[in-house]
């Protein structure tokens, strides 16, 4: 019995479906802010925190009121980094979300 899971694996397509978070589960896009020192550096926003902050773009029903559209922040290295349709995403745990951001 031959294991073709690699070979599966790099003959499968991009997934390009809708990713419905469930239980405390929820789906965020990161968002790559930027600061701009006095001198007119552009600091990218991983360069300077330990804390990555995104939009929530789908929630699972457990997930303590978040819901799509809120901004939020995260550990840098929380969750599961996955990819839909070729765009970056962040699969977290509600737990692992520890702040909403309003602008």
């Amino acid at each position: 019995m031959h294991d073709d899971t690699l070979n599966r694996f790099e003959q499968s397509q991009p997934f390009t479906g809708r990713i419905e978070p469930l239980d405390h589960y929820v789906l965020v896009e990161p968002v790559e802010d930027e600061t701009e020192t006095t001198a007119g550096l552009i600091i990218p926003a991983s360069a300077e925190s330990s804390c990555l902050s995104g939009i929530v773009v789908s929630a699972g029903d457990d997930a303590a009121g978040l819901v799509p559209g809120d901004k939020v922040l995260f550990p840098r290295g929380a969750g599961f980094e996955i990819r839909v349709s070729g765009q970056p995403k962040r699969l977290l745990g509600r737990h692992e979300v520890i702040a909403r951001l309003h602008d």
